[in-house]
């Protein structure tokens, strides 16, 4: 429709392993340890997939249920490839008068299923008693916890109340961490620390804060001094040692138009701030990663939006060497004007650290809710080195709206959806 002559995909192309659940996207690919699998979730379908890489014939079909949640990134594997972590909650709600002030009552449900990876069967359940509304998690990456954020049924104005949970998983024993925790909290390489943030009734963030997971207890606590900030943990260090935020200020109360974001690195043991990275106006920070050799961490820009649909504006990666104070060096993937959205995704570094690969796609923003993906640009997959910061080659992908990259662990193979 476009009279565009669709763009061949670059050469390389090994083959494409279709998914069964063709309405969605996909994500959270990934390569098993040893390199001769593949796994896949379709969202919101919830089907999880296993292919054999050298044959891409299909291992293993996995019925999580489907339905919206808290990420698209739903599902988590054990470091053994042994067993499939995916949560799920329903929920319901009655719209009541309690001495005549309008009020609602919460009705919540969920749990966590554990899959069986080899034969695709439900080998185990994690649920709360009463039960509880999960809408976040996340597995360590030793595979031994998870933590979860839940909603409890219950009458309320505004807000439904909200906690989180540890979780063993070979015993099913649960440790409570507090109320007002917000979800995408992470781990630390080790396991032995989760970063969360908490909240006001508003939404708005008021503590940072760390704590010690085999003990059980918090670390460190550090209030948020702004009253209109969102405050988010982007990752630990390799090493454990520093922890990246992004703490974005908003000019006005209830209102996202205007905001300064700083990118900031803590010392993980104390919370004490080490270094203020860089600062972005009207814009913010994401998809911070740290390279697997801990000496460069790199984050995208992005606008609201909002922000997006009122000026023009420049999609960023930012290079932060850790080693010295120097400013970031940048690279800029794309310029966007008015009519347009410039989509990036989430970087992913080679397992040696020296290559980045960030996908890129140019979409007209035409007010068409579900657009032909044959009538938009291809999606391009940027090979960037990262010690110059520098592209050094472009993958044109085939038809359709990417959505995620991950490397093979010997970094030969780049797997993209």
């Amino acid at each position: 429709e476009s009279g565009q002559k669709p763009n061949a995909a670059s050469g390389g192309l090994i083959r494409e392993l279709m998914h069964p659940n063709n309405s969605g996207s996909i994500h959270g690919v990934r390569f098993s340890a040893d390199g001769t699998k593949l796994i896949a979730g379709g969202y919101p379908g919830g089907v999880v997939v296993v292919w054999d890489v050298a044959s891409g014939k299909q291992l293993v079909k996995i019925e999580t249920g489907q339905g919206y949640r808290g990420s698209a990134e739903y599902f988590f594997v054990s470091p053994d490839w042994q067993t499939v972590f995916v949560s799920q909650y329903t929920r319901k709600l009655e719209r009541i008068e309690v001495d005549g002030t309008p009020m609602t009552r919460w009705e919540y449900d969920g749990e966590v299923r554990a899959w069986d990876l080899a034969t695709g069967k439900l080998s185990r359940t994690y649920k709360h008693s009463p039960p509880r509304g999960i809408i976040w998690m996340q597995l360590s990456p030793d595979g031994t916890m998870f933590v979860t954020v839940e909603q409890l049924s219950g009458v309320a104005q505004r807000e439904i109340k909200a906690s989180a949970t540890h979780w063993d998983v070979k015993t099913g024993r649960q440790l409570s961490f507090g109320a007002k925790l917000q979800p995408y909290g992470v781990f630390s390489h080790d396991s032995r620390m989760f970063a969360q943030t908490t909240s006001d009734d508003v939404g708005y963030t008021r503590t940072l804060k760390v704590f010690d997971v085999p003990a059980g207890k918090e670390k460190w606590s550090v209030a948020v001094k702004e009253q209109c900030a969102w405050v988010n943990f982007a990752g630990f260090s390799p090493d454990g040692r520093l922890v990246a935020v992004n703490h974005r200020v908003f000019d006005k109360p209830m209102q996202w138009d205007g905001e300064q974001s700083r990118f900031k690195l803590l010392d993980a043991a104390t919370g004490r701030e080490i270094a203020d990275l860089a600062g972005e106006k009207n814009a913010t920070f994401t998809s911070a990663r740290f390279a697997p050799n801990g000496r460069t961490l790199v984050a995208l820009n992005w606008h609201t939006p909002m922000q997006a649909r009122a000026v023009d504006h420049t999609r960023k990666l930012y290079f932060f060497r850790l080693a010295d104070k120097q400013p970031p060096q940048t690279l800029i993937l794309g310029a966007v004007t008015k009519g347009q959205w410039f989509v990036c995704r989430d970087p992913a570094f080679r397992p040696d650290s020296k290559w980045l690969a960030v996908i890129t796609q140019l979409i007209p923003d035409a007010g068409a809710e579900n657009p032909d993906p044959l009538n938009i640009p291809p999606a391009r997959v940027h090979l960037i080195d990262v010690a110059s910061g520098a592209i050094r080659e472009t993958l044109t992908c085939p038809p359709g709206f990417a959505t995620c990259a991950c490397f093979s662990p010997d970094g030969r193979t780049l797997a993209t959806s």
